[in-house]
């Protein structure tokens, strides 16, 4: 492993270890510094974890538009690199962001695709959060029931597992689900419902609070003692309200703005309701500070709403009119923050446009040989991996003598009939199979679900071909040929067998006179030696 592969390795983990314990600026800056390795490295594959990771930490934090930026960032990549399952988690995290920006049209849509790609490649883990987060989607899209649904099934997965971080996530949102059923009862009239309904919520955020604990995930377990608190408020449990509050205070580390605003307009909600007017003043006093600070509008309309209310239940009546204009005025502008955020998210496409021309250089570098043009070993490799379990062909070609071209016509011609022989065998197999350069004047071809026979007819005209091509253009009496081995398995056989087997049938060819294709086992022939008559030609 090299310097920079394992300052990589070391830096994602510790990013990774940062964000599930809820350390979400310590992990961006992890992040950050790896993605610069990354990107300095032409590392797709760690860039697009990257800003997957990123997007999610940004979503922690409050940062919307920012985390919308890496996860447009991470879908392109993965796209680029067929990554199915990391491109369903990336489209995952753009759902909730989308949803968090007020879009969800967008959300569902995105949430649809990763819930899909992640069932056909049966990955469990993303499945879940595939399925948690169309769930939330479907809940604030007011179709609950649908939505519980799809969480319930993320929580049995992430049990059967025992991810208890993902659990405790899962569990927090599907007493997210409950608590706007109460509140939808409440609106109604409908008590004995809205009180069920809130102790089920209650149930599950307590459940997502152990949870949160037993897996050191600080994030998780600030947002369910907040919001758990809230419903004891609610229930006019204000000493357990406070508690819950209380212990949310004392968990170590930084919450971000996002969260502190969102446990001091919690505080200020209880205490308003336990007619401690004063202390609400104070805690949401902060907490609108916070969020002018911070620019976050939806914040800023909820808190100035509570504050106006806290100062007029004192009976300060001008500043709480004060409030209650600016609340107006902020509420007007939050109205008007959709085509704000609509065009935002044009200006993040449009400055993404040169990460996706990078993105789509290093998936073509990262995947493709750079003197031929066709898959290189990495690709190969890739190709076989996906084939697995299925029945394949796969054939070793070799130029024949290949270093005399070198060593008598120079490596700018050898390169040139590199090149050529690639186009050759590209043009042959057309869509019917995969061509890939190994390295040096080793080639492969790979034939999914192709009998020997037909798979021997491809390798056979790919020979023919070659040998018949005119090669004086490149240098006066140069002629190219190839052997070829071919090994066809029924998808039994793992392909490093496979590659071995055909491997072994390169060399027959090899020993039993060069041009030609083998695709069964036999007798070693050693090839006749050339008579002093014969005409000198360079053979590659």
């Amino acid at each position: 492993m090299s310097e920079l592969t394992a300052a990589v390795v070391d830096g994602f983990t510790r990013g990774t270890h940062l964000l599930r314990a809820g350390l979400c600026d310590e992990a961006m800056v992890e992040f950050r510094a790896v993605y610069a390795q990354a990107e300095a490295g032409d590392d797709g594959e760690v860039m697009a974890a990257c800003l997957c990771e990123m997007a999610w930490c940004c979503y922690k934090l409050g940062l919307i538009e920012q985390g919308l930026e890496c996860a447009m960032g991470a879908r392109w990549l993965r796209r680029r690199q067929d990554n199915k399952v990391e491109l369903a988690r990336a489209l995952a995290v753009e759902a909730i962001l989308f949803l968090d920006l007020g879009f969800s049209d967008e959300a569902f849509d995105l949430a649809e695709e990763a819930v899909a790609l992640a069932e056909a490649d049966e990955d469990s883990a993303v499945l879940a959060f595939a399925l948690n987060a169309k769930g939330i989607v479907l809940t604030v899209c007011r179709e609950i029931d649908m939505g519980m649904d799809l969480i319930e099934r993320a929580v049995s997965v992430a049990a059967d597992h025992a991810n208890l971080a993902a659990e405790a996530y899962y569990l927090l949102n599907l007493g997210f689900c409950h608590a706007k059923i109460a509140e939808e009862a409440d609106k109604f009239g409908e008590e004995e419902r809205a009180i069920g309904e809130r102790e089920a919520a209650i149930e599950l955020t307590e459940q997502a609070i152990a949870k949160a604990e037993s897996s050191g995930d600080h994030w998780s377990l600030r947002v369910a003692l907040a919001n758990t608190a809230e419903m004891f408020g609610l229930e006019g449990r204000y000493d357990l309200a406070l508690e819950y509050l209380d212990r949310s205070a004392q968990l170590p580390g930084d919450p971000g703005v996002s969260l502190r605003i969102h446990y001091l307009y919690t505080l200020g909600d209880v205490l308003l309701r336990a007619g401690q007017l004063h202390k609400a003043r104070l805690a949401v006093t902060e907490a609108l500070a916070l969020a002018d600070e911070s620019h976050q509008i939806d914040h800023q309309v909820n808190t100035a709403h509570k504050l106006a209310e806290i100062l007029e239940a004192l009976g300060d009546t001008a500043d709480a009119l004060a409030l209650h204009k600016r609340f107006h005025t902020l509420y007007v502008r939050q109205s008007g923050e959709t085509a704000r955020r609509r065009a935002r998210i044009e200006e993040i496409r449009a400055e993404t446009e040169q990460l996706r021309s990078r993105a789509a250089t290093l998936a073509d570098q990262a995947l493709s040989d750079p003197l031929t043009g066709i898959a290189n070993r990495r690709s190969f490799d890739q190709i076989l991996n996906r084939l697995a379990g299925t029945p394949v062909a796969i054939a070793i070609v070799d130029l024949d003598n290949f270093k005399a071209v070198n060593d008598h016509f120079s490596h700018i011609v050898g390169d040139a009939v590199l090149q050529r022989v690639a186009r050759t065998m590209v043009a042959q197999i057309g869509p019917h199979g995969h061509a890939a350069r190994l390295g040096g004047e080793e080639f492969a071809l790979i034939f999914p679900d192709a009998p020997e026979v037909t798979a021997a007819a491809f390798c056979e005209g790919v020979r023919v071909a070659i040998c018949s091509t005119s090669w004086s253009d490149l240098a006066p009496d140069l002629e190219v040929t190839v052997s070829i081995g071919l090994a066809t398995g029924n998808g039994s056989m793992p392909s490093a067998e496979l590659l071995q087997m055909a491997d072994n049938r390169l060399y027959v060819a090899k020993a039993n006179g060069r041009d030609r294709v083998v695709c069964g086992d036999g007798p070693v022939i050693a090839p006749m030696p050339a008579t002093s008559g014969e005409r000198r030609r360079w053979r590659a």
